[in-house]
C-alpha cells in the first residue's frame, strides 16, 4: 500500500513542535522534516511516511499552509 487507508485532518492536529520521532496521529509513522529558507524565515515541512498528516513551521511556530503558499507566491511577485 502506498497511502493510508484514510486522511486524517491535519491542520488541527497538534505536533508540540514535534519534528521527529513518532506521528502523533497515528501513532505508528516515523517523520520526515525538510527545512528550508524562505523570504528570509526558516520554513519546515513535518509529514508522517505511514498517514501522510503534514505540518508546516515558520520559524518554529505553527502555520497553516495557506500561509506558506501565500508567502512563497509573494516572493515570486
Amino acid at each position: 500500500m502506498l497511502w493510508a487507508p484514510s486522511r486524517f485532518p491535519v491542520e488541527d492536529t497538534g505536533m508540540n513542535e514535534k519534528l521527529a520521532g513518532t506521528c502523533p496521529v497515528c501513532q505508528q509513522g516515523d517523520l520526515i522534516s525538510i527545512s528550508m529558507s524562505v523570504s528570509g524565515s526558516e520554513l519546515t515541512f513535518t509529514t508522517c511516511h505511514l498517514c501522510e498528516a503534514k505540518w508546516w513551521y515558520r520559524d518554529g511556530e505553527p502555520v497553516p499552509l495557506q500561509s506558506v503558499i501565500g508567502s512563497v507566491l509573494s516572493r515570486k511577485g
